[in-house]
């Protein structure tokens, strides 16, 4: 990539480019206009399902009495829908039901309930809207589904209508969209964007990230502080609303990708960004996923700060032109090759002309890419990007009778991703299985998705897992991570020691004893105690 960039460079010099061509009970948001004043100067085994522990011998017959004489008001399910919904999440593990579904209204209310929680010896684990990909959310030792809806807070520091800080505080139980539109009318948005309409709790809980990370970072980057309740009750603030902070303890990074075993997560304040001004999308095909790959690193080193950067491989682009035809799409004739998405923003068209007209030069003349095709148009940007879009449901209609998916999950150093991909490309023929990959390039976040059908044969589901384990072992050899985005849960509890060495594990497993000496807090999850 060096190589490549000091050749762009020096072309680049020598003459100028020209571009061519969940919950349906959950309340709407509280808004919450905090008015600021004017003052003088004074966060499976590679072949079969890590075993359940479904021994659970239910609830002490006098916790939930005692529980509903400290809070009359509170909200108590032992409906079996409710405790259906709320065992899985969107993975393939098995779920695992709690014993009761509690809904708490208030930070207080938390507090109380887990202080008979650890009284009685009664497992929590917090509950979002259910997006979660690694079996988080399965109550595997029992307890009670901590359901967070109804924190529904949205607290803009605002002066006579205007937002005064980038920042803006919002209960756990605050969904990604429904931020967003709150905040439509202040010019900013909360960027971080994991496909899925999650709560703001859960992506901390995850440390979720998304299609724009390579811009605006993932989950970490865009956390000031938090508010949490600690197993014995305790409630606890970590962080301020500075963008920086050297004091003590980086408790916000802790409980960050923490998956509600540490404390129940009731309140953060996240980082805004300005909507761009101007925006503008490309794509361009590549012969193979190496020179792509190289494009994206030269790019990313050269500075351009494309917003997103998405790599399909054939097989993904071979999935949509089925789809797309099937379904009446327009769109479904691209040619079958490595394709990247790429999408540029910034204040000015200017500024968005300059960065297109650099990655151009860089994926057509310096990697060989061609049909390098963009539009800042709106309806021609979503249409542009329809591939991408649509690849989820592409992959599923690809196999019939399918009806979910496994979403693998890894991530590599760049120089790592392009071996990675046609690695596991290989492997999806090898095993004979129903596989499509693609990435967020531009931080070296990958999936291959997997459908599933009900009636699998168990062969076939050890093929697919030999996939996604051969996949995470390639990972942690290139020095990478075996979850870029969807967390460990307990799909991937087992892949720790080898990324991390027993003693990175065993140091994970002190913090949690001394936070959670009796295991209450959604056990059986990232650690075992």
């Amino acid at each position: 990539s060096l190589t490549a960039i000091s050749a762009h460079r020096r072309r680049e010099n020598a003459a100028s480019c020209s571009c061519r061509p969940s919950n349906n009970n959950t309340p709407p948001p509280t808004i919450i206009h905090h008015r600021r004043h004017h003052r003088q100067h004074n966060l499976y085994s590679t072949t079969t399902v890590a075993p359940l522990v479904t021994g659970a011998a239910g609830l002490p017959p006098t916790f939930l009495p005692n529980l509903r004489s400290a809070l009359p008001h509170l909200s108590v399910s032992t409906n079996p829908y409710d405790l259906e919904s709320h065992s899985k999440g969107e993975s393939f593990h098995p779920p695992a039901r709690p014993d009761a579904v509690l809904t708490p209204q208030t930070t207080e209310d938390v507090a109380t309930i887990l202080r008979h929680c650890l009284e009685s010896d009664v497992p929590v684990i917090p509950f979002g809207v259910g997006t979660s990909l690694e079996g988080h959310v399965a109550a595997i030792k029992g307890g009670i589904s901590l359901d967070m809806s109804q924190f529904q807070s949205i607290d803009l520091p605002t002066n006579d209508g205007e937002l005064t800080d980038a920042h803006v505080r919002v209960g756990a139980g605050v969904t990604r969209l429904s931020l967003n539109e709150a905040l439509r009318h202040t010019g900013m948005q909360f960027m971080v964007d994991p496909g899925a309409d999650a709560t703001i709790g859960g992506m901390v809980a995850c440390g979720a990230s998304g299609t724009a990370a390579v811009k605006y970072g993932t989950m970490r980057e865009n956390i000031l502080g938090l508010e949490c309740v600690l197993p014995d009750g305790t409630i606890a603030k970590c962080g301020t609303n500075a963008l920086k902070s050297s004091a003590g303890y980086d408790l916000v990074g802790l409980m960050t990708g923490s998956e509600g075993t540490l404390a129940v997560i009731t309140h953060v304040t996240v980082r805004l960004h300005p909507l761009p001004a101007h925006v503008t999308a490309a794509v361009c095909s590549f012969e193979s996923l190496h020179d792509a790959a190289e494009a994206v690193s030269t790019i990313l080193l050269c500075g351009v700060p494309v917003e997103r950067c998405e790599l399909l491989d054939v097989s993904s682009i071979e999935a949509f032109n089925r789809y797309a035809k099937s379904h009446g799409y327009e769109g479904g004739d691209m040619e079958l090759k490595p394709t990247l998405f790429l999408e540029f923003s910034g204040p000015s068209e200017a500024a968005v002309d300059e960065q297109v007209t650099m990655t151009q030069s860089i994926c057509t003349d310096d990697m060989g890419g061609a049909d390098f095709r963009f539009t800042s148009n709106d309806s021609e940007r979503k249409h542009l990007w329809s591939a991408r879009h649509k690849l989820y449901y592409a992959a599923i209609n690809s196999r019939p009778g399918a009806k979910s998916a496994l979403v693998t999950d890894a991530c590599v150093p760049l120089s790592s991703f392009a071996d990675l991909v046609t690695a596991t490309a290989g492997d999806v023929t090898m095993e004979d299985v129903v596989g499509f990959n693609f990435g967020h390039a531009g931080d070296g976040n990958f999936h291959c998705i997997l459908p599933l059908c009900d009636d699998d044969t168990e062969d076939y589901l050890e093929r697919v897992h030999r996939v996604n384990d051969n996949l995470i072992q390639r990972t942690i050899e290139a020095g990478g991570t075996c979850t870029g985005e969807h967390g460990v849960g307990y799909g991937k509890m087992k892949y720790l020691p080898q990324q991390y060495g027993e003693g990175g594990v065993e140091f994970m497993r002190k913090i949690k004893k001394a936070i959670d000496p009796t295991n209450i807090m959604n056990p059986g999850k990232i650690v075992d105690v």
